[in-house]
């Protein structure tokens, strides 16, 4: 089942207990896919292969849904007692017994990078004289860096990522790091490293307005077409979009 922000793949019958299953989603929950299919199949610590396949699977899902592997956290997930696989097990002389493995229904879900900072920072209070842009207060150290942004351009539409609506929000914290709230017009846009080396280029490389920065991607609320300034409208006018 797809969400605007969480995939979630269900595997039944997988056969590990719902004990181990729950232990093992426990230990990796906040990480990336990767880092935890890799925590699970090689340790540090405790492993458990059956989820980690679990894990394999939902990267396969997600794959279909246009989903980066390295774009995802595991946020959550649950086990529950499902029932036994059963076989015969041969012995010598034809004799023969029956074997009993538990299993377990283990679902994974699976979210954005993005969505899941963004949903781990608390909204910020903000003075009725602040300005907020995509939920974030912007100050005077912000300025230089969002016009910089100005040179960061969707490869797709040769347009300003600001025009376009995709920076929700800039901060430049004491240590002199930006951090930007940003979208793009779907989570399964494949542009976000595209767009993280034009940032790179237009604040650390050409101008050095700032130490380092990093890009926070949000997906909720979605992009939407109003979004884009009229700047934004007259540029892709300009360039044969006529519903702008």
């Amino acid at each position: 089942m797809t969400t605007l922000a969480v995939l979630e793949t269900v595997a039944p019958q997988t056969r590990v207990t719902a004990a181990d299953a729950r232990t093992a989603l426990a230990s990796v929950r906040g990480l990336s896919v990767v880092d935890a299919v890799a925590k699970l199949r090689l340790g540090p610590c405790r492993t458990c292969e059956p989820v980690a396949r679990v894990l394999d699977r939902a990267l396969a899902n997600a794959g279909r849904a246009g989903l980066s592997a390295g774009q995802l956290v595991v946020v959550g997930g649950s086990a529950t007692p499902a029932e036994p696989i059963v076989r015969v097990r041969r012995k010598a002389h034809g004799k023969a017994d029956w074997i009993s493995s538990e299993t377990a229904d283990v679902r994974v879900e699976l979210q954005p990078a993005g969505a899941y900072e963004a949903a781990a920072v608390p909204a910020p209070v903000v003075a009725a004289d602040e300005t907020v842009v995509g939920g974030a207060p912007e100050d005077a150290r912000s300025v230089p860096v969002r016009e910089a942004l100005y040179e960061v351009l969707d490869p797709d539409l040769g347009v300003n990522v600001v025009d376009l609506g995709f920076v929700r929000g800039v901060t430049v914290d004491e240590h002199d790091v930006a951090t930007l709230t940003m979208t793009l017009t779907s989570p399964a846009c494949p542009l976000t490293g595209i767009m993280e080396d034009q940032i790179r280029t237009a604040l650390l490389e050409d101008s050095g307005i700032v130490a380092d920065f990093r890009v926070v991607w949000v997906w909720s609320p979605s992009w939407r077409p109003s979004d884009i300034s009229d700047d934004g409208r007259e540029q892709l006018r300009a360039i044969g979009f006529s519903n702008f």
